[in-house]
């Protein structure tokens, strides 16, 4: 087959996963790897209630197999549909993390592809955090390569990338070689997709579980002796080709820092507090905090002038929101509802809080436009969301934010991880249990095998 000759891009990000083990990782990387698969647990068990989680559930009504958890539930199922429910139930909220390098989810399609297998394969604590870690780098890794391009055809990378990052855990939990890891990641590329069309629809969290699905198949066929394309990534009509163009795509930002600089603690993720598009965080924390200084007074606002980069308008496209799906999805909604309800929780975002009266009064009052400074591919590192408030006694606000809470720059303490986990899975097992889950899966690497085998 031709390949484009510039890098063994799958060949060398195999060999990165098929030799990555617990001891190359750096106490940082470990704790957050820690972190970051409670933090995805934690916002999956608040879905299992979620209409996206009951739509797979009931396609997998006859696929009883006993090997693999099903988040949040007694119930049990075989690993290919256990990364599908689990990796829905992780993106259902979208309360789930993001990576810059990736520009999308990393860890919701890895955390559920790794836990499926983890029981029938006899995964230890570090094996899951280390097949974690290897995942999140082979997504965030080829989001450098790919990115802005592939990010602004309309592919959602949370299933695009997230299903090679998947491909790549579960090959490093199952201690798949070179060869074999790399067969993985060649499979995984022919099943990516995911329309951006598709958000604010049950459709955006169910790529997460495809993503999963995807990566736990690719691994088992590797490990079961399936052929593929050894340059699958960089070949001619392959990935890169496909998803990008080779002419447009930069594989040497694949391999940079390799085994030096983890993306999973530079840039680093980002978690998030609310349950929603992360493009709007930046403003919900400004609304947020200043009704709470007493800058912002809603019952006084005139009118709202709300500049953003220009990835919100393909992002962000439900300017007048109809239901809870799309109101994650709105920037206008999000500020409304941030203005009218005076918090973002999962409970704004149900059909009637997004149609009420106040919110479509407050909706009037709004003018959301592209920043002249935010308008190209280059200025999005630079993001920000800026804030202008006036109220009728004359008063006005203007803040900017680049960094939401739960950006590296404005570090979560352990404690608030641990917040936030409760008031995800608290609802749906009680608060004692749900924070015995958090300390359990925080100490992943040092659980006894007794008490590891109640979590998979």
């Amino acid at each position: 087959m031709q390949t484009n000759p510039t890098l063994p891009v799958t060949k060398t990000l195999a060999e990165f996963v098929a030799n990555l083990t617990w001891d190359k990782l750096p106490s940082a990387v470990r704790e957050e790897g820690r972190l970051a698969i409670a933090d995805t647990i934690g916002g999956a068990i608040a879905a299992v209630n979620e209409p996206a989680t009951h739509a797979v559930l009931a396609i997998s009504e006859d696929d009883q197999g006993t090997t693999s958890a099903v988040w949040g539930s007694t119930r049990r199922a075989t690993p290919r549909s256990a990364a599908l429910i689990n990796g829905t139930m992780a993106h259902a909220h979208d309360i789930d993390d993001t990576n810059p390098s990736m520009r999308g989810h990393p860890s919701c399609p890895v955390v559920p592809a790794i836990f499926a297998l983890a029981a029938k394969f006899g995964a230890t604590g570090q094996d899951l955090v280390t097949a974690y870690v290897a995942g999140v780098e082979i997504a965030t890794k080829l989001g450098r390569a790919v990115n802005m391009t592939h990010y602004n055809k309309g592919w959602h990378t949370t299933l695009t990338l997230g299903t090679l990052g998947a491909a790549a855990a579960c090959a490093r939990l199952l201690k798949l070689d070179a060869e074999q890891t790399a067969v993985a990641l060649a499979i995984a590329g022919s099943r990516a997709g995911g329309l951006v069309a598709n958000f604010g629809t049950m459709t955006k969290p169910i790529h997460s579980g495809f993503a999963a699905e995807s990566g736990v198949t690719a691994a088992l066929l590797a490990r079961a002796g399936a052929s593929a394309n050894p340059d699958a990534l960089e070949a001619k009509n392959g990935f890169f080709d496909l998803f990008v163009g080779l002419d447009k795509v930069q594989p040497a930002l694949a391999l940079e820092a390799l085994n030096e600089r983890f993306d999973l603690v530079d840039p680093g993720n980002i978690y998030k507090q609310y349950p929603t598009c992360s493009l709007t965080h930046c403003a919900i924390d400004m609304l947020l905090d200043g009704q709470a200084d007493g800058t912002i007074k809603p019952d006084q606002i005139e009118s709202i002038e709300c500049a953003v980069g220009y990835r919100c308008e393909s992002t962000l496209p439900y300017h007048n929101a109809r239901t809870g799906l799309e109101g994650k999805f709105s920037m206008e909604y999000c500020l409304a509802a941030a203005l009218v309800y005076g918090q973002v929780t999962f409970a704004e975002f149900q059909d009637d809080k997004v149609t009420a009266p106040a919110i479509a009064d407050m909706h009037k009052k709004i003018h959301l436009y592209t920043h002249p400074d935010l308008t190209t591919p280059e200025s999005v590192p630079y993001d920000f969301t800026d804030i202008v408030i006036k109220h009728r006694d004359g008063s006005t606000f203007h803040g900017r934010e680049q960094k939401a809470k739960g950006d590296p720059a404005k570090r979560w303490s352990v404690e608030q991880f641990k917040g936030k986990f409760v008031q995800c899975a608290g609802p749906v097992l009680g608060a004692e249990q749900a924070g015995k889950l958090w300390d359990d899966l925080y100490r992943l690497d040092t659980l006894p095998a007794s008490e590891l085998k109640a979590l998979i």
